[in-house]
């Protein structure tokens, strides 16, 4: 298998051996839809291995480091293709690399401890002792700097994070995902990743009501006056999701996910899947251009849900009916009519999209790209981590060919006519 066996269709996934910036270098431009990916962070862990990229002296190097090798990944992407990157943070000396790295799976795969005595590679960050460094926003301004959009910084929420025992600081908790872009414009399937709301089946009444009972929540009475307009901030609905749903929120809650086979905690699958789901589209893209077919989208109306708040007495009606009068008069529910190329090709069946991981580690990205009909590319410096990413990945994908992947898709063969290429 190579890689240009996964970019012609022929195969449906690839684990390259060796350094991510050579091996970007190899890759064609404009092959990959989108990437989702968790480099190594900064002075946390020795792998053993020649070339590994966290080791440098300064952060400024490993900084450097970072925009050489997604300088590359911006060139394998195509225009409207997005970058997910996750990254943790450290400080500038005295708990680097402290979890996990006196397991028996660590000293397996030449993961070796950074911290006190047995630090073998202490870096110079020419900051004072216990300092944050910082390091996932270093990366991603000089990324923006670099030419990347950066469009927005997802915190993922650890409800169960590594326990610390430092007493004069709070327990981490987060890491930081970044989504950059590498146009202003670019395709983001956000319908296929809306958080879940009630039944779209709830009347105009029911939605009032559940308005003006969960609001009370979000409200404190200060001198007969509510202390904030909790509709005016968004957060009317008290927590409550509407029918349809709603936009994604840029705080994901994610428990960490020991992989048995790995030496410590990887990239959780629930992480990474609203990436690829996002950044890919479920219904493939173009044989010819690689374009995403993109979803055709009919908003149902459900009546005028202010009926009957605007004659209301006392505080409580006043406020909603000042919360919506500049919303619809009603409320929607997105629905998904069929799927439509965004590209100008003859007609032609979709093939699926690629997902690149140029840190592939045990293959977390690939499996769950692969789980959900996308061809995954991933790249590995380190042979142990592809030979598990191989068995990872192999444990729940069949080993065939994507050619016959058009056949048995749910196409809409109606959306293939001449209009529609045109």
């Amino acid at each position: 298998m190579s890689i240009a066996d996964v970019l012609c269709g022929s195969r449906r996934w690839h684990v390259e051996t060796g350094d991510a910036l050579e091996v970007l270098r190899t890759m064609p431009a404009g092959c990959v839809q989108t990437c989702a990916t968790s480099p190594p962070y900064y002075a946390l862990r020795d792998y053993g291995i020649a070339g590994q990229i966290g080791l440098e002296s300064t952060p400024e190097e490993y900084v450097a480091k970072m925009v050489s090798v997604f300088a590359e990944v911006r060139r394998v992407l195509r225009d409207d293709g997005t970058l997910w990157l996750n990254m943790g943070d450290s400080y500038a000396s005295g708990e680097v690399g402290r979890h996990d790295a006196r397991s028996p799976r660590a000293k397996e795969f030449g993961c070796v401890q950074m911290d006190g005595a047995r630090q073998s590679h202490r870096p110079n960050t020419g900051l004072k002792p216990k300092d944050l460094l910082g390091m996932p926003w270093r990366v991603a301004f000089a990324l923006q700097q670099d030419g990347w959009y950066l469009r927005s910084d997802i915190i993922w929420h650890k409800p169960s994070p590594m326990p610390e025992s430092v007493r004069d600081r709070p327990t981490k908790a987060h890491e930081y995902l970044f989504l950059l872009a590498k146009r202003p414009r670019y395709f983001y399937d956000g319908e296929a990743i809306r958080e879940a709301g009630e039944s779209p089946e709830i009347s105009p009444q029911q939605y009032a009501l559940k308005l003006e009972t969960t609001s009370e929540a979000w409200y404190q009475r200060v001198d007969g006056r509510h202390a904030n307009d909790g509709f005016k901030s968004g957060n009317h609905r008290g927590g409550w999701v509407p029918p349809g749903g709603r936009n994604k929120r840029s705080v994901w809650v994610v428990t960490s996910e020991p992989y048995p086979e790995a030496h410590f905690a990887t990239f959780p699958e629930a992480l990474v899947e609203p990436c690829i789901l996002a950044g890919t589209s479920a219904h493939g893209c173009c044989p010819t251009c690689g374009a995403p077919w993109r979803r055709m989208m009919e908003r149902k109306f459900y009546g005028d849900c202010r009926a009957g708040l605007r004659d209301q007495d006392g505080v409580t009606g006043k406020h909603l009916w000042r919360g919506l009068k500049d919303a619809p008069g009603g409320y929607e529910s997105p629905i998904t009519t069929g799927w439509q190329p965004s590209c100008h090709c003859p007609a032609a069946l979709p093939v699926p999209c690629v997902v690149l991981d140029p840190f592939a580690g045990s293959g977390t990205t690939l499996a769950v790209a692969l789980r959900h009909g996308r061809r995954a590319l991933g790249v590995e410096l380190n042979p142990a981590y592809v030979a598990l990413a191989a068995k990872r990945i192999g444990a729940q994908v069949e080993k065939t060919t994507l050619l016959d992947w058009a056949e048995t898709a749910p196409v809409q063969r109606d959306l293939f006519t001449a209009e529609d290429a045109s």
